[in-house]
């Protein structure tokens, strides 16, 4: 179990086993701090969490460019109430973190990571960031952002690596590109099946989460019909996925409503639990509920489910009153 204090980044010490996300984080948008209408966009995405993106001016020096204005643009991105994560390339790293990493992010994206190293590296250059600018130790999550067949290969490892490490993004266009599979939703099947399995249970046995969408719509780079997106999501959902990189603002609402069960799923999971505990009363093991039977394993999931569906409300009421405050 990874086990963190509580802070204003939302964490929890949820167990490894606990199938309900450690995080409500459904819907993600990237964002450049260099967009002139970054504070609209991000106010109005309604988006569980923000992606800072930079670029490096040639021009001037690009780490002093961007120390200055990181901290605005992480204020600003932040007054929907999103998480707020800066994406960190791992070539790069060391010099970006020093650049971007400050009060109010919930993490870093590391794109481009190969190995366990690279997170050994990246966390610790974490802690003395953490030390000198007056952030909570061991607060800064480090997420990584699958792209490429090192990585893949080395999930396990890099999950393993530190008690940062939190969610899995899944790049499908670049990890399709890096393995030479084609780039285009075209194929019958699913491409990156196995791999999105594995992605999926690596990030689980850390208590972690993973990121992605179900195919074709995993290729998708715009917006998307509603009722073809809501029956991807669901897929995405039940395969195991916890939430999507949306390259849409059009994605956000569905998948914030998506990633999460249902009204009806959610009056179901309590009328199971009521049953199932009435039944125990009277001494049975199973009990009988709309033509099924019920068990210990079956009340179990609608608690964690139930419980998993009270915190994605209580995350939009969150948002809610952030989108309020004057």
């Amino acid at each position: 179990m990874i086990t963190t204090p509580e802070n204003k980044n939302k964490r929890s010490s949820i167990n490894s086993n606990n199938p309900m996300p450690k995080y409500i984080r459904r819907s993600i948008l990237a964002l450049s701090i260099d967009d002139p209408i970054l504070e609209k966009k991000s106010f109005d995405s309604w988006a569980d969490a923000i992606i800072l993106d930079f670029s490096k001016k040639s021009h001037c020096n690009w780490q002093q460019d961007i120390l200055s204005r990181m901290p605005s643009a992480i204020a600003i991105a932040a007054k929907g109430d999103a998480e707020i994560f800066i994406r960190i390339n791992n070539d790069f790293a060391i010099s970006e973190l020093e650049a971007t990493v400050f009060p109010g992010i919930a993490g870093i994206i590391l794109k481009g990571a190969h190995s366990a190293a690279d997170i050994q590296r990246v966390s610790s250059a974490l802690d003395s960031l953490e030390l000198s600018r007056g952030i909570l130790a061991n607060s800064i999550e480090i997420d990584i952002e699958v792209n490429n067949a090192a990585c893949t290969w080395n999930l396990l490892e890099i999950a393993r690596s530190s008690a940062r490490v939190g969610i899995f993004l899944l790049n499908e266009q670049e990890l399709c590109a890096n393995l030479g599979i084609q780039t285009q939703a075209s194929l019958p099947f699913d491409p990156l099946e196995y791999i999105k399995s594995e992605l999926i249970t690596v990030a689980t046995s850390i208590g972690g989460q993973a990121v992605g969408m179900s195919y074709p719509l995993s290729l998708a780079t715009d917006s998307i019909d509603a009722e073809t997106l809501r029956k991807g999501i669901l897929r995405a959902r039940d395969t195991g996925f916890k939430g999507a990189v949306c390259p849409h603002p059009d994605w956000i609402n569905l998948c914030n409503s998506g990633f999460r069960p249902s009204e009806e799923e959610a009056n179901y999971y309590v009328k199971v639990i009521e049953v199932f505990a009435e039944g125990i009363k009277r001494g049975m093991a199973s009990v009988p509920i709309d033509g099924k039977m019920i068990d210990v394993p079956v009340d179990l999931r609608a608690k964690v489910y139930l419980e998993w569906a009270k915190r994605a409300k209580a995350r939009d009421t969150e948002k809610y009153q952030a989108h309020q405050k004057p």
